[in-house]
């Protein structure tokens, strides 16, 4: 059976921990009477995970404005979880979250659960514990926006999506707004339970507003009111940048903001070190990002929903801020937030390579890739973990890019050439390239491409096999040197 804990926090809002603890018990109540008993836990009819309520120390928690809440144990107690779902913090006096310093111990115990394998979410301005914990670092993860900012200055490699309802990044769930503890919840009841127990749940708690089977569920408030924040000026700047049209301009943006171009000019660099035009693509390079991590729609209808005038000046934006194009991005989106035996298929619309085939790739001795040439700049959609230990880049950095980016700028090479011809005309190709890791240094790697075809002889993949020549390369060089000092000698 699984375990759900909602963890109690002092200072937490009420509200939200007592929300959570019912909508989940009520919720198991639900999915029990309604799945067939062969679909339910052979215990006892309800649904196959148990709610636990936790604090710090199992003595009550006391929330925002003093009331306070009895719990079942304590932390240290839970040796072991599914989930763990982090309330909302009540606001400080000045209307930002309270500080995390003072929770570091239960930042230690999310961290140690969520390495143990357990589902980490947080609710709203809870999101600023798992950022406390180093959960956010390197994540894609959303708050609510009036602590958009608040979250970008106190965990700065957190990848912070502004405007987004959830996000789940490799079992770490965030989300945004004052019931966004309904979106947690509920999320996590369809990861642990399946799609079935997540709609008989969502159909409980939300009624009509509930999807069709299959369906994603809509957020359950709409907020459109921005509070304060730590730099008023530049959040106001986004949020009218955010809901602008594709014609709207750095002029148009000093207008909105009662001041002129050069004090605009001015405020925008003092605050995050970009130009007006620079300011205006950023945002909306952010909104087409969520957009693609949440949207399959096409990247044309995309383009324009972000505010880009056309799909041409939005894919150069795209590539200068993120260094790669937005259909290699939704892949790479899409792999962060699955095990890498799901990042790709042997036959793209059904069969899913299996997890062995994964853990034999990750104990080879070479490096391993797949590229799809079926995307734009046929980038890595699967690389194994000796890839990873020659390069120095981590999964996250390599899936998504054109193998190129191991180039650096040394681009005069005659391997180069033959490998663009020999991938043109589909063949297989093996070369010798000077490669650079990510501190910079220098690497020969011999490079074997293969092209992979289906039972239909239609091209799905290129797979790169990538050995570390250095040490031979070295040892030829070093010989040859030897031997040409020997022949003058003689």
């Amino acid at each position: 059976m699984h375990k759900i804990v909602v963890a109690g926090l002092d200072g937490c809002l009420g509200s939200a921990f007592l929300g959570l603890t019912d909508l989940l018990t009520l919720a198991r109540r639900a999915i029990g009477g309604a799945l067939p008993p062969s679909d339910q836990d052979s215990g006892g009819g309800d649904a196959d995970f148990c709610v636990v309520t936790a604090s710090a120390t199992g003595r009550p928690v006391r929330d925002g404005a003093g009331a306070t809440f009895e719990v079942e144990t304590s932390f240290e107690e839970v040796t072991t979880c599914d989930a763990v779902i982090v309330p909302s913090f009540a606001p400080d006096p000045n209307g930002k979250p309270p500080d995390m310093s003072a929770h570091a111990a239960a930042a230690a115990w999310l961290r140690r659960h969520h390495s143990r394998g357990a589902l980490i979410g947080g609710c709203g301005s809870g999101v600023f514990l798992l950022g406390e914990a180093g959960l956010l670092e390197g994540r894609r993860c959303t708050t609510s926006r009036w602590h958009h900012e608040e979250l970008k200055q106190r965990y700065p490699r957190a990848d912070t999506a502004w405007g987004a309802r959830l996000i789940d990044d490799r079992r770490v769930v965030t989300a945004a707004g004052p019931l966004s503890w309904i979106d947690v919840a509920l999320h996590v009841i369809r990861t642990l339970c399946g799609p079935d127990a997540g709609r008989i749940a969502a159909d409980f708690t939300l009624g009509e507003s509930a999807p069709a089977k299959g369906g994603i569920r809509g957020a359950a408030y709409n907020v459109s009111v921005l509070g304060d924040s730590s730099d008023s000026f530049l959040s106001e700047a986004e949020r009218i940048v955010r809901q602008s049209d594709a014609a709207f301009n750095a002029q148009d943006l000093a207008r909105a903001l009662s001041t002129s171009e050069r004090t605009l000019h001015r405020r925008l660099k003092q605050a995050c070190g970009e130009s007006p035009k620079t300011f205006i693509d950023r945002i909306r390079v952010e909104t087409a990002r969520m957009l693609l991590e949440t949207s399959v729609k096409p990247v044309k209808e995309l383009a324009a929903s972000a505010g880009f005038i056309d799909e041409a000046s939005f894919r150069r934006a795209f590539r200068r801020f993120t260094d790669m194009a937005p259909s290699a991005y939704r892949v790479w989106a899409k792999s962060k937030s699955q095990d890498k035996a799901q990042m790709f298929s042997v036959r793209k619309d059904s069969e899913i390579i299996p997890e062995i085939l994964t853990t034999i790739l990750d104990t080879c001795v070479n490096g391993v890739t797949l590229t799809d040439p079926d995307l734009e700049d046929a980038p890595i959609v699967y690389a194994n973990k000796r890839f990873e230990d020659i390069t120095g880049y981590s999964v996250a950095e390599i899936i998504g890019r054109n193998c190129r980016f191991l180039q650096g700028q040394d681009r005069d090479q005659e391997g180069l050439r033959r490998l663009r011809e020999a991938i043109s005309n589909r063949q297989a190709i093996e070369v010798t390239l000077r490669n650079y890791r990510k501190d910079g240094a220098l690497f020969h790697n011999k490079l074997n491409i293969t092209p992979l075809f289906d039972a239909q002889g239609q091209l799905i993949y290129f797979l790169g096999v990538q050995y570390d020549v250095t040490d031979q390369i070295r040892a030829e060089t070093e010989i040859g040197d030897l031997k040409a000092k020997l022949h003058s000698l003689a």
